[in-house]
């Protein structure tokens, strides 16, 4: 069999020697016109189908021909070497001479397949170019218009971009609608969203940093539109019990350092700000369609023992205008445009601190503590009719009293509307007098009556004097000691204390001739609080109610006194006495002495030296904010 077969090859072949193709084939067939040799085994047994056997070389590089000499072009041959250095090395396949170099054809392997690769190494394998020029991806036709991706040859990735120019920062972009990179706009007009991230367990989109520049950003946004109400950033969450925007500064396992400040959020606006613009670096919220309810702008919380739930900074020093640290505004008569609990039952509301002065608060709380080095609290009542400057209600009062014709305090309380508390004794100043404008005197209320800024008017209450006799006042000032009563038709008439240049005290009484003599003994209350001697006499005013020699007072002292009949009379006629003492001194509560019984027209305070506190109007109400809320709409 092998015999014939052999024959009838060779008679194929010598059948077709003669023409200009060469046929091998087992049944005589012509050779294919196109084909200079054509190769057939259809006709031969399954045993004695053979393949064509391509000449097998051991290669060295693809720029070296050997050992293969003078290498037609499409030479074809199979190489059996691993050999050479990149790029010019080589590898067991087929091979074909283009002319220059050593071709490999592809193997299965290769390339990238539609259907997905098997067995590629990450760093060896790669889709890319292997030169300077960029990496193109694009759909639906080679036209300009369909880029959808590039990576450039530096590395930086663009989509629907062409990448020419762009930012210098950017290592990965994305362009939509109406786009530009500074030099090219979108290639194509695919939607308004550049990135979008969705999730629904973990992060729609995340940022995170390891930088430690005050310029470094887990996640930016910016805003570059010249007007309108862009947003840089926007997050929305429709549900319920959720946040659309989480801001987390981690420390790791670690403390922040000392002096070094973590922020979870930032917002920072720039730009110049023009006319009656507004500019919010961070804004809060609520539509009108939660327009009841708890629905809060803005809330910060913070556990730590020294921490701050919302910091607002107003860092210009200008004195033309008025910085805010933070600003609250409310439009409802019922509202409030900025509100501070503490919840604790020594808790106090609220801390306010000027002039950069020391906080000092009360331990048991209160609803505001004021701290300035020269003014702790200011309270201004603009209308000029009933305008109060401060209204202070206690003891959970439910009444709250103030004049129609306004006030600079009124107080309300169950048994104090107002109290006043001197807590040191000034003793510097021997002339407690008019030119010393009261600055030698304690007092725990002052009070003042002014025309065109002179005082006209003017009470000490509660009152130290060291001056003089160190004496204690109840109410000092010029003017009158009066009280008030009806007359015939029911008016009030005042009617005027008789006041003295001495601390004098009084009494009253009657008595009666007994055979022209009389002892009356004085109320022992009275002689306590009285001194009676040489210098300070006691000054005993008879008045007879009936017919006698008239009589004489003798034997005074500070427990009583005789009267007897002149001319040794015997007759028993009733009087009536008055008697008028010097007030004895007091030693006070410190250990000194006032020393009432030796005032006589002793120096009084004028009134008290006043500083003018300069007041200006700030802008007023923020216009309304209305103006510069951004759309409502979904995106």
């Amino acid at each position: 069999m092998k015999k014939l077969t052999s024959f009838l090859v060779a008679i194929a072949f010598v059948t077709t020697a003669h023409s200009q193709n060469v046929a091998i084939n087992a049944d005589g067939a012509a050779p294919n016109a196109s084909a200079m040799l054509d190769v057939d085994v259809t006709a031969l047994p399954a045993a004695s189908k053979r393949g064509l056997l391509v000449p097998r070389v051991a290669l060295t590089a693809t720029n070296v021909a050997a050992p293969v000499v003078a290498p037609a072009t499409s030479l074809l041959v199979y190489n059996t070497a691993t050999a050479g250095v990149a790029p010019n090395n080589v590898i067991p396949g087929y091979y074909y001479w283009n002319g220059a170099a050593w071709v490999r054809f592809a193997a299965t392997g290769d390339g990238w397949l539609t259907t997905g690769n098997a067995g590629t190494v990450a760093g060896t394998n790669f889709i890319g170019t292997t030169d300077a020029v960029d990496w193109v991806i694009k759909t639906g036709g080679a036209a300009a218009a369909n880029e959808r991706a590039r990576v450039l040859s530096g590395g930086k990735v663009v989509v629907n971009n062409v990448g020419v120019g762009g930012f210098a920062n950017d290592v990965f972009s994305v362009y939509a609608d109406g786009t530009t990179n500074g030099t090219t706009a979108n290639t194509s007009v695919l939607g308004t969203r550049a990135i979008n991230g969705y999730t629904s367990t973990g992060f729609g989109v995340a940022g995170f940093t390891s930088g430690t520049a005050g310029t470094t950003f887990g996640v930016y946004g910016s805003s570059n539109a010249a007007s309108g109400t862009a947003n840089g950033i926007r997050g929305e969450n429709v549900n319920p019990a959720s946040i659309a925007i989480v801001g987390i500064g981690n420390t790791g396992a670690g403390a922040i350092p000392t002096a070094t400040v973590s922020r979870a959020v930032l917002g920072q606006l720039n730009g110049t700000l023009a006319g009656t613009a507004v500019g919010i670096a961070v804004q809060g919220l609520i539509p009108a369609a939660m327009a009841t309810g708890d629905a809060r702008g803005v809330q910060g919380n913070s556990p730590a023992d020294d921490g701050i739930g919302v910091v607002g900074f107003a860092t210009s020093a200008a004195v033309t205008a008025f910085p805010v640290g933070v600003y609250g505004q409310a439009a409802s008569a019922t509202g409030f445009g900025s509100q501070a609990v503490n919840t604790a039952a020594a808790g106090t509301g609220g801390v306010f601190t000027g002039n950069n002065a020391a906080t000092t608060y009360l331990v048991a709380g209160t609803g505001t503590a004021a701290n300035g080095t020269i003014v702790g609290h200011f309270g201004y009542g603009r209308n000029a009719a009933n305008g109060v400057g401060v209204v202070g209600a206690g003891n959970n009062s439910g009444a709250i009293f103030t004049p129609a014709s306004g006030a600079g305090v009124a107080g309300t309380g169950t048994q104090y509307g107002v109290t006043g508390f001197a807590t040191t004794t000034l003793n510097t100043n021997p002339l407690n007098n008019s030119a010393a404008n009261g600055a030698a005197a304690s007092a725990g209320g002052y009070f003042e009556v002014q025309n065109a800024g002179t005082a006209q008017t003017w009470s000490y209450v509660a009152v130290r004097e060291v001056a003089g006799a160190l004496g204690l006042r109840k109410i000092i000032g010029p003017g009158t000691v009066n009280t008030i009563v009806n007359d015939l038709d029911g008016n009030r008439v005042a009617l005027s204390c008789p006041e003295a240049p001495e601390n004098l005290f009084q009494d009253y009484g009657s008595g009666q001739l007994a055979n022209g003599r009389a002892h009356i003994e004085l109320d022992p209350i009275l002689s306590k609080n009285i001194v009676v001697d040489a210098t300070h006499p006691l000054r005993v005013f008879v008045q007879l109610e009936g017919d006698c020699n008239g009589v004489y007072v003798t034997n005074k002292s500070a427990i009583g006194f005789d009267v007897v009949e002149l001319m040794n009379g015997i007759s028993n006629t009733s009087f009536t006495w008055t008697v008028t003492a010097n007030r004895a001194d007091e030693v006070l509560p410190d250990g000194s002495v006032a020393r009432y019984s030796e005032e006589r027209f002793a120096p009084a305070p004028g009134p008290v030296a006043k500083t003018a506190q300069g007041t200006r109007n700030t802008k007023g109400p923020r216009r309304n904010d209305a103006a510069e809320v951004p759309s409502q709409a979904k995106p």
